[in-house]
């Protein structure tokens, strides 16, 4: 069970091969990748060279032992499907690229449809709009992982395993927010539902009344006890990806500071893995 740290703990726009670096020289070997810090003016990934910037990365990383897990994708289902937020399928051409096996999508939050009753038509909209870039996806080998979030519908259970099997291209699971799960106050043991849907994480921690702090986990009042016993019972075979980067963000600039607090990151992960594999 790999530690997966995201490029989202350094600024938007930030190179991605100093990140690497950064990352590697951390104790980091695995990376998720947040596309959706690379959408400045001038970043490589939005230019016409961004096919031979992602080889270029995928060599610098090799070099490095070090792997690219995950992605964050951009933009949202139904603009993607009428044809708009075209950079959405080069994230999937440059997750092919990088070796990359998970791309965490948003489902698309739905006006009057978010009581239960509901689900059956909120999955059957983003289904309509989210198949066809999971089936160009699964031609490129590469999976979407759905994520939960702190609105409607996607911050409960059944709606996101509806919109998963919906979609019907065996390429699609769930991203697990944990962040995202304290604020909807989601207990640990509810994603058992999932079962084998489960296929990657968000780790990152928070006080609810304030919001989605993205705080490195065991700082905030997460349940991780409950959640490591949950992934144990389920048998969870993905990687363990943090996604805990505000207060890296808070510190650009602190090389010192960000150094320890990358250190404190792999530390909480470390323990979280400790709970799942030895209870």
């Amino acid at each position: 069970m790999k530690i997966v740290n995201t490029t989202s703990v350094f600024m938007p726009g930030a190179d991605l091969f100093e990140s690497v670096d950064r990352l590697k020289a951390a104790g980091f070997d695995s990376v998720d990748i947040a596309f959706d810090y690379c959408l400045g003016d001038g970043h490589p990934f939005t230019s016409d060279h961004w096919k031979e910037w992602a080889e270029k990365l995928r060599r610098h990383a090799d070099g490095k032992g070090v792997d690219f897990y995950q992605g964050h994708g951009i933009g949202n289902p139904e603009t993607i499907y009428a044809g708009g937020d075209i950079l959405a399928y080069r994230v999937l051409d440059a997750a092919a690229i990088l070796g990359i096996k998970w791309i965490v999508m948003h489902p698309q939050k739905l006006a009057g449809m978010e009581e239960p009753e509901s689900d059956g038509l909120y999955a059957e909209k983003n289904a309509l709009w989210f198949r066809p870039f999971a089936e160009y996806a699964a031609g490129l080998g590469v999976g979407v992982a759905l994520e939960n979030l702190p609105w409607p519908n996607c911050n409960r259970i059944q709606p996101l395993i509806k919109l998963a099997d919906a979609i019907g291209t065996g390429n699609v699971g769930i991203c697990w927010d944990t962040g995202h799960a304290n604020i909807n106050l989601t207990k640990p043991s509810e994603i058992k539902a999932f079962g084998k849907r489960l296929v990657t994480l968000h780790l990152h921690d928070n006080h609810p009344e304030a919001g989605d702090e993205h705080l490195i986990p065991f700082q905030g009042t997460y349940d991780w006890d409950e959640f490591a016993k949950t992934l144990r019972e389920m048998d969870y075979s993905g990687e363990l990806v943090l996604e805990a980067h505000h207060q890296m963000l808070d510190a650009d600039g602190n090389a010192a500071l960000q150094e320890r607090l990358l250190a404190e990151m792999k530390t909480a992960a470390e323990r979280i893995r400790e709970m799942i594999l030895k209870p």
